[in-house]
């Protein structure tokens, strides 16, 4: 892979690109699925387990998984229900596995996007790009072990990063169209989906309703990450255009040589007297024939 980096970086930085938005796409999938799963596990163990445990619907906190734990830990639960437990277990297990790996493809996302700044720094756009990738990895876990709401703002603000990056996302694109360079259209689902994501998690401090919104965020995240996957490998080379829209034609050169008109002059003075006209055939200064001064 370094060796591709190094004689092709931008197709290098066009193939992770894809590649890690390919995973994403997939794992939202699998993280939506898992994610119904897990909420009717919960649903079950709320009406049959916690709630009778003092456990209620405002304990349930899914931008804040220390708060939701510390609230599920305090009713009593695992002093009692213990298959309810095991499997509440399990699919969380499985939740946090699949948010890992998904959290890996994010970071290998904002690497690509650093590598095709290197690749061509007159676009400075995706050098932000990768602070908006980094900058939501940070924030997002830091905002899943903090308690209270500074965790919940500390997850927003991860969110916001991860919107503006897609948002820069929509103008790289739109700055290739212009050049010429991407014959596609740039999707604005991923942006969108984004932005629905924050709205959501600010509305899910001051009610539990507002999380709904978050299935229509990852329904759109979905269709953004597939549409970035298929996209980026569209974007024609920065070399590739160079090579058609400025090369010239290279301007033959040619030795100057003498004339026949200016060779037969000298060739006159040289070999032959100017007062006779008779053939010098030997380097003196006189004229074998007359004696003139050559």
């Amino acid at each position: 892979m370094n060796q591709d980096y190094n004689t092709q970086p931008f197709e290098y930085a066009k193939s992770k690109i894809s590649e890690s938005a390919d995973k994403l796409y997939k794992y939202i999938i699998l993280a939506t699925i898992i994610g119904i799963a897990l909420v009717v596990i919960i649903a079950i163990t709320l009406f049959v387990v916690l709630i009778p445990l003092g456990f209620t619907i405002e304990d349930f906190n899914p931008n804040n998984i220390y708060a939701t734990g510390e609230a599920i830990i305090a009713s009593g639960i695992l002093s009692s229900g213990i298959i309810a437990v095991v499997f509440l277990g399990i699919a969380l297990v499985a939740l946090l596995v699949i948010l890992f790996m998904s959290y890996v493809q994010y970071y290998r996302l904002g690497t690509g996007f650093n590598k095709l700044y290197e690749a061509e720094r007159t676009l400075e756009t995706t050098k932000f790009i990768s602070y908006g990738f980094y900058g939501y990895i940070i924030a997002i876990i830091a905002g899943m072990f903090i308690p209270g709401v500074t965790g919940n703002v500390i997850s927003i603000a991860g969110n916001v990063s991860l919107a503006a990056a897609a948002f820069l996302i929509y103008q790289l694109f739109n700055e290739y169209k212009s050049k010429g360079r991407f014959r596609g259209k740039p999707s604005m689902y991923l942006f969108i989906g984004l932005a629905v994501n924050v709205v959501s998690s600010i509305s899910s401090m001051f009610s539990t309703y507002g999380s709904i919104g978050s299935l229509v965020g990852f329904i759109l995240m979905l269709l953004g990450f597939r549409d970035l996957s298929r996209d980026i490998r569209m974007v024609e080379s920065q070399s590739h255009q160079e090579m058609t829209a400025q090369a010239a034609p290279v301007e033959s050169y040619s030795e100057s040589k003498p004339t026949v008109a200016q060779v037969e002059p000298a060739l006159n003075k040289a070999h032959f007297c100017s007062k006779c006209g008779a053939k010098i055939t030997t380097d003196g200064e006189f004229c074998q024939n007359c004696g003139a001064s050559l």
